[in-house]
């Protein structure tokens, strides 16, 4: 049953990438009025001198596979490569939100090790299928909820918990959960008010889940045209960007692969992602590709959460050389000695 259910939501991101081809070069505008600016105080020597070049990531969408961001972010502060901004989609936003809440890595790690992120994403998935025929009966006698399978009531609570219920504005990080707004088909990032919520918004995968209401606005999940938020780092003000991508890489396959159930839609959906993902991290700086093949959107093998961890590490340590090269360039080092870089 496990194997079905994330054969269904391979699905339903299937259905939705393929509605929207093309649509992840959208112009990106949303709310900006939580954006650090620089300080505006008296001139003084200090804020005479140069400012550093400031530093952001991007980080992918990818469910379980969102294990490997944990290993990137460890390599980075391994490596004291300072990071002065976040932007994730989906699983991106929900490590990245972690992160900048201050969030040890270990325990991020954890959620991936131990399986709460498949627990806390898919809260009793088969009751909710056996209970969606009474939901259409309500319809006839006017029941109308957003479409989708169901509410992420259970994420967003376990997302606001682990927080401390923090806002997006007290993170000591500044951070966006990347969404797709379902209205103007526009990508649009959130950065202020609740964690849970706007986590809740960005991994909301439509078909599986409800979309997410916000004020006037509708959200559903940012990887449907966004799923690595490279330019909405730049918006945010980045000098230099590095993005994770966590898509499993695309490579060809035996034509006897596609004799198995699922795996034209397995293989539909790289695709796609690789289309529009390959050219938003060609805009970056640098890009880390940590391989994550054979780890499921929503995987439910133990093991796989340190394999994604391990991943991360792997990819971000061989792409450490280019990063602090290109760094170096703009006088940016990166020594436990001098980590207050100006």
């Amino acid at each position: 049953m496990r194997k079905n259910f994330g054969f269904v939501i391979s699905l339903a991101l299937l259905s939705s990438c393929l509605a929207n081809p093309g649509t992840a070069q959208v112009p990106l505008e949303t709310d900006q009025s939580n954006t650090v600016s620089p300080a505006t105080s008296i001139a003084t020597a200090a804020s005479m001198a140069p400012r550093r070049p400031r530093i952001g990531l991007a980080l992918g969408g990818g469910g379980s596979r969102g294990a490997a961001h944990v290993g990137v972010l460890k390599v980075l502060e391994e490596e004291h490569i300072p990071i002065d901004m976040i932007a994730g989609t989906s699983i991106g936003s929900v490590v990245g939100g972690f992160y900048a809440a201050g969030m040890p890595l270990d325990d991020i790690g954890a959620v991936f090790e131990k399986n709460k992120f498949t627990k806390e994403f898919t809260p009793m998935p088969i009751l909710r299928l056996a209970t969606e025929p009474a939901e259409l009966t309500l319809r006839l006698f006017g029941y109308r909820p957003y479409d989708g399978l169901y509410h992420a009531w259970k994420f967003r609570n376990y997302a606001n918990k682990t927080l401390g219920s923090k806002k997006i504005e007290q993170f000591g990080i500044p951070y966006a959960a990347v969404v797709t707004d379902m209205v103007t088909g526009k990508s649009c990032r959130i950065m202020k008010g609740e964690a849970g919520l706007a986590m809740t918004a960005s991994t909301a995968v439509p078909e599986l889940r409800k979309p997410v209401q916000i004020g006037n606005q509708l959200f559903c999940d940012g990887g449907l045209i966004n799923n690595v938020p490279v330019n909405h780092v730049r918006e945010m003000g980045a000098d230099f960007v590095i993005a994770v991508n966590i898509d499993e890489q695309l490579k060809e396959r035996p034509l006897k692969d596609f004799r198995a159930l699922g795996s034209m839609g397995k293989q539909a959906l790289r695709i796609q992602l690789a289309t529009f993902d390959t050219p938003n991290c060609k805009k970056a700086d640098v890009s880390i590709h940590p391989d994550t093949t054979g780890i499921a959107l929503v995987s439910f093998k133990k093991g796989d959460g340190q394999r994604g961890i391990d991943a991360g590490i792997a990819a971000a340590r061989a792409a450490m050389p280019e990063i602090k090269r290109k760094l170096a360039s703009l006088g940016v080092t990166t020594t436990a000695q001098d980590d207050s870089v100006k």
